[in-house]
Order: C-alpha cells, then structure tokens, then sequence
C-alpha cells in the first residue's frame, strides 16, 4: 500500500511539474525580431535614427522591435541598464500573435541621458531574448572612425 501511494505522489508531481511548464511554452515559441535602437518612432510605429552610438544630449531613446506568436496575456518585461546599474523596468502585455512594439527611455525631469554605456534587456517570463549594448557619447563615430 505504501509503495503504491509513493507512486501516485510521484506521477501527480509529473502530471503537476509537465503542466507547469506547458503553461509557459510561449517562451519557447514566442519570436522577436528586428530589435534597434532609435531616437523616436513614427506615427506608423516606424523607427527613426536608428544607431548603437547617440549624442550627448539626446533626452530620449527608443527600443523598437516587431514579434510573432505571442499567447494571450503574455508579458514583455525591459530592463535598461546605465554602466551595469538597473535604471527602469517596463512590464506590458502583448496582443496575441503578432504586431511591433516600441519602449522609451526618458529622464522625468526631460535632461539629457547621460554619457556612457548603456544596455537593454528584452524577457519573457524568465527567458531573456535580447540584451541590446548602445552608448551616449560626446561626439559618436561613424563606422570608419571620422566624426560625425
């Protein structure tokens, strides 16, 4: 008898562990593509400015991407980072299947981002997708080294 409770406690964890995880198999089939950064999106949700370098002086920045498969009531979450510190976290709920989005990084007193290294992370539930690098400089450099 004790042999055969031991059992049915063991296929109930499965049965119980198998469902949790086919709850978040939209992480496995949820796609992102064509993640940039931008000074601002249009009102077609088209990014402008797209770089990985901007000015100082720049008083916000965009992250834009465009996704598929999204499920119902599925949540992005993005983290931007300055020089590896946490500096805002923006949770939103997707519209199912397809569709782009756009996320700004903004001071609330409207002054220039500060100079220096930057990255922004992309996640759904504890999946990171993307872990985008960009900068805030002085004077950016073009891709052959001159000045801008």
């Amino acid at each position: 008898m004790f042999l055969a409770m031991v059992g049915f406690a063991i296929i109930s964890l499965l049965v119980l562990s198998f469902g949790a995880i086919r709850s978040k198999k939209a992480a496995g089939s949820f796609e992102i593509h064509n993640i940039v950064l931008c000074d601002e999106v249009d009102g077609n949700m088209t990014p402008v400015g797209v770089s990985s370098v901007f000015s100082y002086g720049t008083r916000q920045l965009c992250l834009w991407f465009d996704y598929s498969r999204a499920g119902y009531g599925e949540n992005v979450k993005v983290r931007w980072f300055f020089r590896g510190r946490p500096i805002q976290s923006q949770e939103v709920t997707l519209e199912q299947g397809s569709g782009a989005k756009a996320f700004c990084l903004l001071l609330e007193d409207g002054s220039p981002l500060p100079k220096g290294a930057y990255s922004v992370r992309i996640s759904l539930f504890d999946r990171v997708f993307s872990d985008t690098l960009f900068e805030i400089a002085e004077q950016p450099q073009s891709l052959h080294g001159a000045v801008n």
